[in-house]
């Protein structure tokens, strides 16, 4: 029997516009569960499915969730939790999904963290800026078959897909997938089968075998501040195998950097990267240790 759930908070005002602050919460534990937030104002939600929340100490169950989905619709002032296979969880047939619209907001989905995340699907989308999108599948675990994408359009964003990273976890057969439309965005990274305890939570080292990773940004002036705009596919101890790392940039001043098999105690082999940037003053680095590599950069 399936289970649905679902959080509808809608608030229509006559005359002047005012806006509640909400906070919406739930916690399934089971197979087959969907979960539903709609919120307009300033609002915070959090969806837990599968498990306990490690960032969410209300939530303190382990557990196993199987073909769950989980929605979040955010007008206004915002932050969204998503986590699904969480705290030695498993994750498997699930999706997860954010959409929001508004400024100085914050989406997190997590799949998969201290557990396993098998044919899962994460889609962030916002609409602003001053933004920040992430999401995270397999931290100390295993993300087999997975898919990410985020999308942002504005200005100064920042966004980051981490798949098999930290604690010898692995990413094998995953998608990863960032859209950006506006100038002056930050930090804009996908990490498959990384050490990112310089970069993020988790440590240690990870695993990389058959990934795609694709990063396409119209604007100017994107990964000239913060961290840059990167993708990393096995580096400081992980292994990568069969990886490919594609960066799209058109517009002037953007910075991209692709790093495969790099680091101390590396393998990496038959991975392809390239970087097409269209415009003036860009700069193109990619970084390659192993064998049977391909790297191309085109600048017009």
């Amino acid at each position: 029997m399936k289970k649905l759930t679902t959080f509808l908070f809608i608030f229509v005002f006559a005359g002047s516009m005012a806006f509640a602050q909400n906070s919406a919460e739930t916690e399934q534990i089971g197979n087959d569960n969907n979960a539903t937030v709609t919120q307009v104002g300033s609002n915070d939600a959090y969806l837990l499915q599968g498990s306990g929340f490690v960032f969410y100490p209300a939530a303190d169950e382990d557990g196993t969730a199987e073909g769950n989905t989980a929605e979040i619709d955010q007008n206004g002032d915002f932050t969204a939790y998503i986590g699904q296979g969480i705290n030695e969880g498993t994750s498997i047939n699930s999706e997860a999904f954010i959409t929001q619209s508004g400024s100085n907001g914050f989406a997190d989905i997590f799949q998969g963290v201290l557990g396993t995340a098998e044919n899962v699907i994460a889609n962030i989308s916002q609409n602003g800026s001053g933004n920040t999108g992430s999401i995270r599948q397999s931290q100390v675990g295993s993300a087999v078959h997975v898919d990410a994408s985020i999308s942002q359009n504005g200005s100064g964003n920042r966004t980051s897909v981490l798949q098999g990273f930290g604690g010898n976890s692995s990413s094998i057969d995953n998608s990863a997938t960032i859209n950006q439309q506006g100038d002056n965005n930050r930090s804009t990274t996908i990490l498959q089968g990384s050490n990112v305890a310089a970069a993020g939570p988790g440590s240690g080292a990870g695993t990389a075998e058959g990934n795609t990773g694709t990063i396409i940004q119209n604007g100017s002036s994107n990964g000239t501040n913060g961290d840059g705009v990167r993708i990393n596919q096995g580096i400081n101890g992980g292994s990568a195998f069969n990886n490919t790392g594609y960066i799209l940039q058109d517009g002037d001043f953007n910075n991209a950097i692709v790093n495969q098999g790099v680091g101390n105690n590396m393998l990496s082999e038959n991975s392809e990267a390239s970087i097409y940037q269209y415009s003036d003053n860009n700069v193109a680095s990619i970084n390659q240790n192993g064998h049977n590599s391909t790297s191309t950069v085109t600048q017009n």
